[in-house]
């Protein structure tokens, strides 16, 4: 009797351990199939954490090598626009330089035309210096005595007559302007055959038309040329315009523009073969 309890314990023993095999073989079955997605959220929230703690310590980082970055940039950027300024100052003086030759062949061309229409020798000579005050206007240029120059000689421009020499040096000379008080010049009106005035300085900008030899009132704009009376200057020169005329003078009062303008004298040609004239 006491062996069949204990056969009967051991088969019951068997049987529970044989279904507790399959109960765990059933759940590490079921673990095995649905592992993924147990591990998932924890896997997840772990990856997340890690990659915002990298991302929260790389961030300093970035910013650094992105300032560098664009402080680099910033002075490449700078140099580039220092390097396109001084490239632009070359051009403009370039272009300034070209321009002024331009200017100068110009003038030099109108000047030579001049004195090859005058068929008179004459010396070439550059304006070094302008002087000048209420009472007296000159300039100086760089020819002298030692250079053929004569006191008295006339003086002329690209545009016409500039004035006469004043004063003579050996490496220099002054030459009296147009405008001066001292200076005057016979002139012939262009629109009235052989009518005749003396063009006279004043001082200031402009100069005055004197002595008609008719009583003619001249136009407004009409040129006036040398007159070539007096074997001083040399017929048809350019000399001025008339600017204005005041008739409630009597004579009129006429004021004449000068051609030649003191700021744009750079080359100039005195004449020297013509008798000097007298200085009062």
């Amino acid at each position: 009797m006491a062996v069949r309890k204990n056969a009967s314990r051991t088969t019951l023993s068997l049987v529970k351990a044989w279904l507790w095999g399959i109960l765990v073989g059933i759940l590490a079955f079921v673990l095995l199939l649905s592992g993924r997605s147990l591990l998932a959220f924890p896997t997840d929230v772990f990856t997340t954490a890690l990659v915002r703690f990298a991302t929260a310590l790389s961030r300093p980082w970035v910013a650094l090598q992105h300032f560098s970055q664009r402080l680099f940039h910033a002075e490449a950027l700078q140099q580039e626009l220092l390097q396109a300024r001084a490239q632009m100052a070359r051009w403009l003086a370039e272009q300034e330089r070209l321009q002024r030759l331009e200017e100068e062949n110009q003038r030099l061309r109108q000047l030579l035309g001049l004195s090859r229409s005058l068929d008179h020798p004459y010396v070439a000579a550059e304006v070094i210096a302008i002087g000048g005050s209420n009472w007296f206007h000159t300039v100086i240029i760089n020819k002298g005595e030692r250079d053929g120059i004569r006191q008295g000689a006339p003086v002329l421009c690209h545009r016409g007559l500039v004035g006469r020499i004043w004063e003579v040096k050996t490496h220099h000379s002054i030459v009296l302007l147009l405008t001066d008080r001292h200076s005057a010049v016979s002139v012939a009106l262009s629109e009235h055959p052989n009518t005749y005035g003396i063009v006279k300085g004043t001082g200031r900008r402009w100069c005055e038309l004197t002595h008609l030899s008719r009583h003619v009132v001249p136009r407004k704009g009409e040129k006036l040329v040398t007159s070539g009376l007096g074997g001083v200057f040399p017929k048809g020169i350019p000399v001025g315009e008339v600017l204005s005329i005041n008739t409630a003078t009597e004579p009129p009062t006429v004021r004449v523009r000068p051609f030649t303008r003191v700021t744009e004298l750079r080359e100039v040609i005195v004449l020297t073969d013509l008798p000097p004239p007298v200085i009062p």
